[in-house]
């Protein structure tokens, strides 16, 4: 039987030796909503990558006490997927980042452009980011993953790019480009990876940004002949990348197995 999963902070382990207290947000879902009790066994995620079992010991109101039953650390499952995407209204960006944790995304980048209809607040943008974290922290126990993408502060278009510019295949989503599919792009790259996937805001990309892409090594590519939201155009982009990347990995472990290979 699968075990509930609950969250806790990268540091928590560490610093609780054999007894670990669950407080706040996961000890109100483990007694309240999955009503667990003194000897249940649950799984305590921290989203590096480790994940300890553990038995309930003692339940009240506001805590959890759980005695550290064993600690294990599981395989990276992240796909080299880059996802740099232009910030998004109100709950928009929440979804994305959800949906992005849910599908593998390794690292995402919010970033500004020259169309983003957002207003940026330096302030805000902190809180933003703790927020975003939280929502990934979340997606990631409800797919069973082992590791949260890691999520930068909001950056500049410019510095989001030449923070990928060690990735080996670069594809920018462009409403403009009508001859090459997303498909195309990754393939006339020669099917590599990592990967970094671009998603631009709700106005599009101006011609400068276009340029400057282009110049770095992205190749525009389409979705189809629909306009697709941000978001949507995002983690469609995402999801296709993710089974080409999983079907390639598939058939490399495929040709290892066949004879004379």
């Amino acid at each position: 039987m699968t075990l509930a999963r609950f969250l806790i902070s990268s540091d928590t382990l560490s610093r609780a030796g054999s007894i670990l207290t669950l407080t706040g947000r996961e000890a109100h879902h483990l007694t309240r909503v999955r009503r667990l009790g003194p000897g249940s066994l649950v799984e305590l995620i921290d989203g590096s990558g480790v994940v300890a079992k553990a038995k309930i010991i003692r339940v009240n109101r506001t805590e959890v006490d759980l005695h550290i039953v064993e600690v294990s650390e599981q395989q990276n499952d992240c796909l080299p997927i880059n996802l740099i995407v232009a910030l998004l209204k109100g709950d928009r960006m929440g979804w994305m980042i959800q949906k992005a944790t849910e599908f593998g995304v390794q690292t995402i980048y919010p970033v500004i452009t020259q169309h983003t209809v957002v207003k940026v607040d330096v302030e805000k943008t902190g809180r933003y980011l703790v927020r975003w974290k939280e929502i990934a922290g979340q997606a990631l126990k409800q797919c069973k993953g082992s590791l949260v993408p890691t999520i930068n502060p909001v950056v500049s278009l410019e510095e989001a790019l030449e923070k990928v510019s060690y990735v080996r295949t670069k594809i920018l989503l462009w409403e403009s480009e009508k001859k090459r599919s997303l498909f195309s792009a990754w393939r006339d790259q020669g099917n590599n990876i990592p990967v970094a996937v671009i998603a631009g805001p709700e106005g599009g990309f101006s011609r400068e940004e276009i340029l400057a892409c282009r110049g770095v090594g992205f190749f525009t590519a389409t979705m189809g002949r629909r306009t697709l939201r941000s978001e949507t155009a995002a983690i469609g982009a995402v999801a296709a990348l993710a089974a080409m990347i999983t079907c390639k990995r598939l058939q490399g472990t495929a040709s290892a197995l066949l004879p004379g290979t």
